[in-house]
Formats: C-alpha cells, structure tokens, sequence
C-alpha cells in the first residue's frame, strides 16, 4: 500500500506506561479509553509514535528517525504502522471519527451518565462525607449566610487527598436551603474538546442516586452560545463534576435539585473572541450566557467549579526537589490567583495563569475563571488552601475552598 506522499498522520493523544515484566517495550492507549486497546511498543517504535503529530509526513517521519538511531526504516514499514494505527482509531481520521459517533449515540442512549470514579457503596460515600464535614479545622469562617451563598469552589482530587477543602467548601453549604438547580462547571482533563466549552445533557448517577439535568436550561445556553454538546462524550469518563454531583447530592438529596454541567477549557485562549476552531464558543461570552441565564432566570441557582490548582513534582516533569522551599514558592503562586480570584478579578487572574506559561501547571483556570466571571461584582472568601503532597512519589497537587455572596 502506498499513502499520499502529503499525508501527515496525527496520533489521537495517548500515554505510555510500563508494563509488567517487560524490558524493551511499554503499553501504549489512548487518553480518553476510546478504544479499550493497549499496544506494546519498542522505544523505535515509540519514536515513530512522537512523529505522527500532524506536522510531519511518512518521509520527514523516515528521515527524523534515522537522524535519531542511524538505522534507515522503510517506507513500507511506517506505512503499514499507519494503516493498523488508523484502523486501530489510534490515529485521528475516518475510523476514529466512526468510532466516535457511535460512542457518542451510546453515550446519549443511556438513562443516566454512570458513576464512573467511586470505589465506595451508598453507605460508605455517606460515611466518609460526614466525617470530612466533621473534621475539625484551622479554615476561616465564612463570613456569608449560607442562604446566600451562590458560589463555591471545591477539588475535584481524589476524597483522600482533597479531604480538608472539600469538607471546608461544603460544610458551608449544611444549613443552605436545597438550590433548585446547580451549576456545575469541570475541567476536561482527557476529551477531545479541550479548547471548547463542553456540556451534557443526560442525568448523573452516583451511589448516592440519580440527579436530573435541567436541558431546559442547558437549550437557553445554547441558544446563545451555540450547540456547545459536539463533545459530549468528553462528560463520559471526566471526574470533576460528578465528584461535585455525589457531595450535593448527600447533602440535599439526589432528587431535590437539577444539574447543569459544563467542561470549561483554559482561559489563556479562551478570554476572548479571537480566532480559534470552527464553532469554538469563547469562555467569556459563554461566561456572560451564563450569567444572563440565571439573572433573567430567578431560579435559586448555585454555581460550583470543581477545580484543583497547582500539580508539581517530578510525577509532572519538575526536576527540584519537592522541599520547603519550592512548596513555599507553589502556595505563594496559588495565594496571588486566588487573591485576584477572591477580588473577582477574573481576567487579571486568567493573565496570571499564562504568564509563564503557567508553569505549576493549574488545571482548572478555566471553570474558575468562569464562575469569578459570573459571580461579579461579587468578591469571593478563600476559606481553605492545602496541598497535598506525597514525598515518596514527589507529587504535589494543590486545592482550595473559596464561597462567594
């Protein structure tokens, strides 16, 4: 078989891992388990892989890799790794886009989205969010009634680690009337919409129950802003808002109020309406939908960004080590966003996340970008900041608990 020489294979995004009992080679999948397959890959091949990026074609390929290990490869070997990775969907193109559309029918076929990161039954979820909300803590006490409370940011890390913000952001919430309808805005840490804003349409489950989305709501969004569920599929595996889900769900039960979730992209390239892809809906007029919505609305309304901040350590490439001195450095970092977070200045806090490119590495800019947008005037209070650090594996990821009036 012979491609177009003008072919440039692009490789959907994957991650390599090692493999047990295994020397010369690793695993290889996709990002967002669209295929459910793993490759075993040598390290050449591994190369062959980083070259299929969209830019280079099969003969700039051959040639970057004998410029690497001095050993020629044949055309018809690239060649035929392209057509088995194409057919594989591993590569972006016809079979993929296939692939997609079906999971995507699935997807939206089913009566609910299914919980997908709890490894817990009904009771034991219960048991472990009423001893977060119990937990004594050094948090500062929120300053606003909790019957006024319209925003909140939360972690979406893992419970274990979030532990101490996650029970001082929804400890404010116990004495909170049940809102009609939440908000919930996420971070799309794997999907393919990753510069778009993404929302879903169908219910969440949890082991705690099912909780309605508002596709009312949701249409009146759309109506402004465009069909913003091209991506939907991107809600299938993401963490962040259904971790949010299950928290408001034991607190006000899981039929008390509806949902409206919302994967929002980095406002680096999202703050304003400059060019981007085809249907792309930038973060500040989606902000400003947002806004409109639930002022016209009346609804009683809470918006909740299920958002992390810094991750550092040599687990995200950092050489230094994880000592008190580069942590001092981090919470600095975090303390100066939150600060503009806190005096809902959203864009100076979106400048803040590129400058430097944002080099701790904050995750989820963008849905607190868009609440600090949607909550102005108001100011926010930051209650909680904590960093979960891990020395043995010299990761650190940082979170907070901020409310806003």
């Amino acid at each position: 078989m012979t491609l177009d020489p003008a072919y440039k294979p692009r490789l959907r995004p994957v991650e390599a891992f090692a493999l047990p009992d295994a020397k010369d080679v690793v695993g290889v999948r996709d990002r967002d388990g669209m295929t459910g397959m793993v490759l075993t890959v040598s390290g050449p091949a591994l190369k062959l892989l980083s070259l299929m990026d969209g830019v280079h074609t099969i003969e700039d390929i051959r040639g970057k890799f004998f410029a690497t290990f001095g050993q020629p490869v044949n055309i018809e070997t690239i060649e035929s790794m392209v057509v088995n990775l194409e057919q594989s969907c591993f590569l972006e193109g016809a079979p993929f886009e296939t692939l997609h559309a079906k999971r995507t029918e699935e997807y939206r076929a089913k009566p609910a989205r299914p919980a997908v990161h709890f490894p817990y039954d009904r009771e034991q979820l219960a048991r472990l969010f009423d001893a977060m909300l119990n937990e004594p803590t050094s948090q500062s006490q929120p300053a606003v009634e909790p019957s006024k409370i319209r925003g909140v940011i939360a972690p979406h890390l893992d419970y274990a680690r979030g532990a101490p913000c996650y029970g001082a952001a929804y400890r404010t919430l116990r004495s909170r009337t049940s809102p009609k309808r939440v908000i919930v805005l996420g971070t799309n840490h794997f999907g393919r919409g990753g510069e778009f804003v993404v929302a879903t349409g169908i219910d969440f489950q949890s082991p705690l129950g099912k909780t309605r989305c508002d596709t009312e709501f949701l249409k009146r969004i759309e109506d402004e802003c465009g069909d913003l569920r091209r991506f939907e599929l991107d809600h299938a595996r993401e963490h962040s808002i259904e971790l949010q889900v299950a928290w408001l769900q034991h607190l006000f039960g899981p039929e008390s109020f509806s949902i409206v979730p919302f994967l929002c992209p980095d406002p680096s390239c999202q703050a304003s309406d400059s060019p981007g892809p085809a249907g792309r809906t930038s973060l500040s007029k989606f902000a400003d939908a947002l806004r409109r919505c639930i002022d016209e609305d009346k609804t009683d309304t809470l918006v909740i960004a299920g958002a992390d901040l810094s991750h550092v350590g040599a687990s995200f490439g950092d050489e230094r080590e994880l000592g008190p001195e580069f942590l001092q450095e981090v919470r600095d970092r975090d303390q100066h966003a939150l600060g503009h977070l806190a005096n809902g200045d959203a864009d100076g806090f979106a400048v803040q996340m590129a400058d430097g490119g944002n080099p701790t590495r904050v995750c989820s800019a963008g849905c607190m970008f868009t609440l600090a947008k949607v909550m102005a005037p108001s100011k926010g209070q930051l209650l909680h900041y904590h960093q979960a650090v891990e020395p043995a594996r010299q990761t650190c990821v940082t979170c907070t608990a901020v409310v806003y009036p």
